[in-house]
């Protein structure tokens, strides 16, 4: 099955991106075996999560305190990359872009657009493309705040 372009649609909140907006833009590598991720601020999730006015929407299931909590995907499990020891705990910054939701499966996410230009280059480094491979889907660094489950 092909790699396919995910459909988005703008979130038309402008104190969710004024609070987002407000919060810290940088972020500590962090990763397992075979997953990376930028740890940011849980902020992104407390702060964020109220703005979404769907009684069905819950939390991410990342997060609680057990889990890595807020954080931008930098390489999925199945792109199959391990990096390099040295690369973790780095710092790294990024820039919110803009506020947006899509359904993957029987899910809708509600997540922010980030740019990040050293987790870009840390992508090509690792020969993978610019945009991360998702549940066949290809998406661009994001926060993700909430999530509800599409009823059919």
């Amino acid at each position: 099955m092909a790699i396919q372009k995910l459909i988005i649609t703008e979130l038309n909140i402008p104190e969710l991106l004024k609070t987002a907006m407000e919060l810290p833009k940088t972020g500590y590598l962090e990763g397992s075996s075979n997953y990376t991720y930028l740890k940011i601020s849980d902020a992104y999730i407390h702060q964020l999560f109220p703005f979404v006015q769907n009684k069905k929407t819950s939390k991410p299931d990342y997060f609680n305190k057990y889990s890595m909590g807020a954080h931008i995907t930098i390489i999925y499990p199945e792109e199959n990359r391990i990096i390099h020891l040295e690369e973790l705990n780095k710092e790294h910054c990024f820039k919110v872009i803009s506020a947006f939701s899509t359904i993957i499966g029987t899910k809708r996410y509600y997540a922010l657009k980030v740019e990040a230009a050293s987790l870009l280059q840390l992508r090509r480094k690792y020969l993978l493309p610019d945009n991360l491979a998702f549940k066949n889907h290809w998406i661009d660094f994001h926060i993700t705040f909430a999530v509800s489950k599409i009823i059919n």
